[in-house]
């Protein structure tokens, strides 16, 4: 991934989730849930190391990048249920619901909703907000984008993107709200920001989940970057538009725990 070394953070070990965690020198008291895409088959907490600096040093929380298993080897429910523990271990470890993020990338965006409608349903406190990267959260493909932005977006098609799908379902509906969370009830789940670019073929997934969310009763924001193509915030230190989306990204995570 195109992206600069963070300053200003160190490392440490999260063995309770198998991850990581990204510390700022300026720690607030924060921690920030973020997991990593990859379409279900590809990612770990690794692959999202430099990432996880930028957020915690943009928004002062502690970010704890935490380990799921993929498919094909294994499909849904794997990954959702990892995540959901992965969460309720934060939870356990002191760190207060209401100073909690949740945040993915791609299809770890799609799969923060999902954890908040298993969370919300069983009854746990849930998070301060959320925050998308190019969500991935319509495993049937059926966003308008997807047509209309064929021919912008170089990062991602239809065709891989159905590929991944079916390893990761094993047989699931693709409209099942715990894989694709645009066909469910968003209705008491907490604020959302999702950033999302204006070349992508999911950029329909993000204006989706941001109307479901904000018809649910909760504060939605999408921000489009014009031009951007998939999970460009995360080209921070790179990119110009990077870096300016990963303060907007730390100043919405510091006004929601604050």
């Amino acid at each position: 991934m195109i992206t600069a070394e963070p300053q200003g953070v160190t490392y440490e070990d999260a063995s309770a989730v198998g991850g990581l965690a990204a510390v700022p020198d300026a720690v607030s008291g924060a921690s920030v849930l973020y997991l990593f895409g990859g379409g279900y088959v590809l990612g770990s907490p690794a692959s999202r190391r430099k990432t996880a600096g930028h957020i915690a040093t943009a928004s002062g929380a502690r970010v704890v990048v935490p380990a799921y298993r993929v498919a094909p080897e294994h499909p849904y429910p794997a990954a959702l249920d990892d995540v959901v523990a992965a969460y309720r271990v934060l939870r356990a470890d002191s760190a207060d619901a209401r100073r909690i993020v949740v945040m993915g990338d791609s299809s770890g965006g799609g799969l923060a909703m999902a954890m908040l409608l298993v969370l919300r349903d069983a009854g746990d406190a849930l998070p301060a907000g959320v925050v998308t990267l190019s969500a991935w959260a319509d495993l049937r493909c059926a966003g308008s984008t997807m047509d209309s932005s064929a021919g912008a977006d170089i990062m991602c098609s239809r065709e891989g993107l159905t590929e991944m799908a079916g390893w990761y379902l094993h047989g699931a509906s693709a409209t099942d709200p715990l894989v694709s969370p645009v066909y469910a009830d968003l209705a008491g789940l907490p604020p959302l920001l999702a950033l999302v670019g204006g070349d992508e073929v999911l950029l329909d997934d993000s204006i989706r989940l941001v109307r479901g969310v904000g018809e649910g009763g909760a504060d939605a924001t999408l921000f489009v970057g014009g031009g951007m193509q998939h999970v460009w915030p995360t080209w921070a230190g790179a990119l110009p538009e990077a870096d300016a989306a990963m303060e907007l990204i730390g100043d919405w995570i510091r006004a929601r725990t604050r």
